[in-house]
């Protein structure tokens, strides 16, 4: 009883309701046409035998993966979502153990150390850009046994600097460096090649962001062929992902074209919205590296988020963040769903 107490007092993570509004609140993405993606999971449908464990579709997830990342498969290792991923790496590193991280970032990475009993430290951006004090979060990741940075950013969009991340990893060898990179098809670059070079770095990615398949739960972990290894044969579900969703996976990233479509029309629209939104003097939009814009509005909170909801669009009011007063952060949604956003907003100054 005192332990379920305990969880009961752990910030919960809360998930959006199901309504009619356009849904631009959980970063996925709604520009890949939907009936493409509908075909491609009834082609697979058929094709799977339900009957049997879904042991030579992970084989093949991981060559088209491998291929697909041009990295080597015995670096991979699938989950169910990055987030199952992020449990089993939490387990590992242990109960009164101590990471570092940054705030304000993924609230869901925060409520399961806490749920794991891993101190969770915490470097506060720069509510002016952004921006990191490298310094201060090294000084700090040394009293610590791992580090987590989501890299681009939620719920701030920006990408950190390649050279502070590679300056981290050189610095702090003995700590395990979570990279999480759910955003990182929107962004400059990824650190995927780095895995071979520092034996402490883990990448985290989804198919669920970028890729369009949020409802198919899949996710990966970059690491280390060792570490990887040691994940899927010992740590990792014997089978944690389903047969469908492996396969329409891998169907996914054998097309490539439609995803890069979807990817720059994002990318555009990204750049539309903020730059039309920033024309509004009473609030502060910053610039992104994901798909969605992270936007500061402290006093016209609650008319922005009223004048939103009376359009019927949902967006992820997040309040009052430290250094920063209330925040929102709006998904890139279709051009239709932006011009959207943009006529419930154009009252606001």
């Amino acid at each position: 009883m005192k332990e379920m107490k305990k969880i009961s007092m752990i910030e919960k993570y809360t998930v959006p309701p199901e309504s009619n509004y356009a849904k631009l609140d959980a970063n996925e993405n709604l520009v890949i046409d939907k009936e493409y993606l509908t075909k491609i999971a009834l082609d697979n449908l058929r094709k799977i035998d339900l009957r049997k464990y879904p042991i030579g579709l992970y084989e093949q997830l991981y060559r088209r993966l491998s291929q697909h990342l041009k990295i080597n498969q015995r670096s991979l290792v699938v989950g169910s979502g990055s987030d199952q991923i992020i449990d089993l790496l939490l387990t590992l590193i242990g109960n009164g153990r101590r990471m570092t991280s940054i705030y304000p970032t993924f609230s869901y990475f925060k409520t399961r150390c806490q749920l794991h009993g891993i101190a969770f430290s915490e470097i506060s951006l720069s509510s002016i850009d952004n921006s990191l004090d490298i310094d201060e979060f090294i000084a700090d990741a040394k009293k610590s046994h791992a580090i987590y940075l989501c890299s681009p950013n939620n719920p701030t969009g920006n990408q950190f600097v390649k050279s502070d991340i590679l300056h981290i990893l050189d610095t702090l060898k003995n700590n395990l460096v979570i990279i999480d990179e759910a955003y990182v098809e929107f962004s400059k670059y990824s650190l995927t090649k780095y895995v071979k070079q520092y034996p402490n770095l883990v990448i985290l990615r989804t198919f669920s962001k970028a890729l369009g398949l949020a409802a198919v739960r899949v996710g990966y972990m970059i690491a280390n062929e060792q570490l990887a290894e040691l994940f899927r044969y010992r740590i990792q579900l014997p089978y944690a992902v389903n047969s469908i969703s492996l396969s329409i996976a891998m169907s996914l990233i054998s097309r490539p074209k439609k995803i890069q479509e979807s990817i720059s029309l994002i990318k555009h629209e990204r750049e539309r919205l903020y730059h039309a939104l920033s024309k509004i003097k009473s609030i502060d939009v910053y610039s992104s590296d994901a798909n969605f814009l992270f936007i500061r509005c402290d006093t016209k909170y609650s008319r922005i988020m009223k004048a939103l909801d009376n359009s019927k669009i949902i967006v992820k009011g997040l309040g009052n963040i430290k250094n920063y007063g209330n925040c929102v952060r709006i998904t890139v949604g279709t051009k239709k769903m932006n011009n959207k956003i943009l006529s419930a907003l154009k009252d606001i100054h």
